[in-house]
């Protein structure tokens, strides 16, 4: 059977905070804002593909699926300095016995 597993990553005014574990392709992240400003962040994946998440206001949280393996980029529209670099690994792992 599948497996997937879920991060968080928190926004804290302008960085990001998480993902400290590796991701996969079908690994769910939860974006949640804890800054007191609005955000738009984006998933740009390495096939040039690009997940948005749309504005984000302070104290919202969105909930994306991981869909391209290798490296990819997480960024803020309105604030471009807010950018996080990860790599996202093919397929999903097996199950734990």
């Amino acid at each position: 059977p599948a497996y997937s597993a879920e991060h968080t990553l928190v926004m804290h005014h302008m960085e990001l905070e998480g993902m400290t574990t590796p991701v996969r392709v079908g690994d769910v992240t939860n974006f949640d804002n804890r800054s007191d400003m609005t955000h738009n962040l984006c998933v740009t994946y390495s096939d040039g593909t690009v997940d948005n998440l749309d504005t984000q206001v302070s104290g919202r949280q969105r909930k994306l699926t991981l869909r391209v393996a290798g490296p990819a980029v997480i960024k803020c529209w309105i604030h471009p300095i807010i950018r996080l670099e990860m790599e996202i690994a093919q397929g999903n792992a097996p199950a734990a016995p």
